[in-house]
C-alpha cells in the first residue's frame, strides 16, 4: 500500500499545539492533566504537541521543557497552529501577537495555581470580547481541541486591537506593583481609636489586642502575601512575561 499523493484526500495532520504555563512558580498540574487526558484519547496528536510545563509534577505525555528562554519559545509559538496558555497577561498577548485566539485556562487559587483569582476576572472579560477561548473545565477543554483538529480557522484572528495590548501590559503592570507590596497593617491610630470606641469605665482596664472580641480584632490582609514570599519566581534566561 503506498502513500496518498501529494494533494491526494488523506488523514487531517494532528494541528501543531504549543501549551505554555508561563514562569509563575505554582504548578499548574491541572492544565497538564488535561492535556495527557485529551491526548490519550487521541495519542496520534502527541508527536504535534509541545508543552512549555514550568513547576507543574505532572509528566506530560508528550514533548515538553519545564522552562525555554525567550527565544526558543517565541519559535514555537510561531510555528503553532493552535496556542494553549494559562490565564497570564503576558502569555496571551503573546498569543494575539500571532494572530491567535489562545484555548485558555485560568488559574485558580484554591488549587494553589495562584495567589487569587485575577485571571479568572480577567480571562471572563476576554472570553466575552471574543479574545480568547475560555475553559474552565476538562469537557470544554477537550471539545475546543477537537474543534481545532477539525478547523483551525476558529483560532485564528485578524485586525487584533492595539489598544489591547496596550490594555494587557498595563493589566500585567497592575499586578506586578500590588504583589510587589509589602503586605499593609492597620496603623496604631486605627487601633487606638477602635479602643476608644469600646464602652469603659474608670476601674477596667483596656483589653489586650489579642484578647478583643472577634470583631474588633484588627485583620491583616492576605490577599497577595499569602506566605510572605514573592507571587512569583524570576527565572534567569526564562521568557518572564507573567509576573501574574
Amino acid at each position: 500500500m503506498t502513500a496518498p499523493a501529494a494533494g491526494s484526500t488523506g488523514a487531517v495532520a494532528a494541528p501543531r499545539v504549543v501549551v505554555t504555563v508561563g514562569t509563575d512558580h505554582h504548578p499548574f498540574d491541572r492544565l497538564i492533566e488535561w492535556i495527557n487526558e485529551c491526548l490519550g484519547q487521541h495519542p496520534e496528536r502527541s508527536a504535534a504537541c509541545f508543552v512549555q510545563a514550568g513547576t507543574a509534577t505532572v509528566t506530560p505525555v508528550c514533548p515538553a521543557s519545564r522552562f525555554l528562554d525567550t527565544e526558543k519559545l517565541g519559535a514555537l509559538l510561531d510555528g503553532a497552529d493552535v496556542i494553549v496558555s494559562h490565564g497570564g497577561p503576558g502569555s496571551i498577548s503573546s498569543a494575539w501577537a500571532r494572530g491567535h485566539v489562545p484555548i485558555v485556562v485560568p488559574r485558580l487559587r484554591r488549587l494553589g495555581e495562584h495567589v487569587d483569582d485575577h485571571q479568572v476576572d480577567f480571562c471572563v472579560k476576554f472570553a466575552e470580547l471574543g479574545r480568547i477561548r475560555l475553559a474552565q473545565t476538562p469537557a470544554a477543554f477537550a471539545e475546543f481541541l477537537d474543534e481545532a483538529a477539525r478547523d483551525r480557522r476558529g483560532f485564528r484572528a485578524t485586525g487584533l486591537e492595539g489598544d489591547v495590548s496596550a490594555t494587557v501590559e498595563r493589566f500585567a503592570a497592575l499586578i506586578d506593583e500590588l504583589v510587589a507590596r509589602p503586605p499593609r497593617r492597620p496603623l496604631l491610630v486605627h487601633r487606638a481609636r477602635r479602643m476608644r470606641a469600646r464602652p469603659q469605665t474608670d476601674n477596667v482596664i483596656p483589653a489586650a489586642i489579642g484578647s478583643l472580641p472577634p470583631g474588633l480584632n484588627p485583620a491583616v490582609s492576605t490577599n497577595w502575601h499569602a506566605t510572605g514570599s514573592p507571587a512569583c519566581a524570576s527565572l534567569p534566561g526564562t521568557a518572564n512575561e507573567e509576573q501574574e
